[in-house]
């Protein structure tokens, strides 16, 4: 890695501390993934994803390597803009504020051969 991508500093330095970011799609991929990161620069995290379940496994992965971490879960479809609004006004109840929004959702459709015919 190439020190100008190195999160090192930021999670040493907890560059995000005293940060509410909220990361739609969150329970797996990229959008755990970038949980993940901003869990270990410090961040309280509202996680959003369709499913409870998958969001427990999600927020157990983060508390293993960010254990002080404050992580928020919410269950929402965002294809749902009213539900998906919802998950922000409880963020900010919940935390008193909201710094980052990551729009992370997603999902593909196969059909047939599997393969990919759409992006939703």
């Amino acid at each position: 890695m190439y020190p100008a991508i190195d999160p090192t500093a930021a999670f040493s330095n907890k560059v995000f501390s005293g940060k509410v970011v909220l990361i739609t799609g969150a329970s797996r991929g990229i959008g755990l993934e970038t949980a993940v990161f901003f869990a270990r620069a410090g961040a309280s995290l509202s996680l959003v994803a369709r499913k409870q379940e998958t969001l427990d496994e999600s927020k157990a992965k983060i508390l293993k390597v960010a254990p002080t971490t404050k992580v928020l879960t919410l269950p929402v479809d965002v294809k749902d803009s009213a539900e998906a609004a919802k998950a922000v006004v409880s963020t900010v109840e919940h935390f008193g504020k909201l710094n980052v929004l990551i729009a992370n959702a997603g999902r593909t459709t196969k059909f047939g051969n599997g393969k990919l015919i759409g992006i939703s």
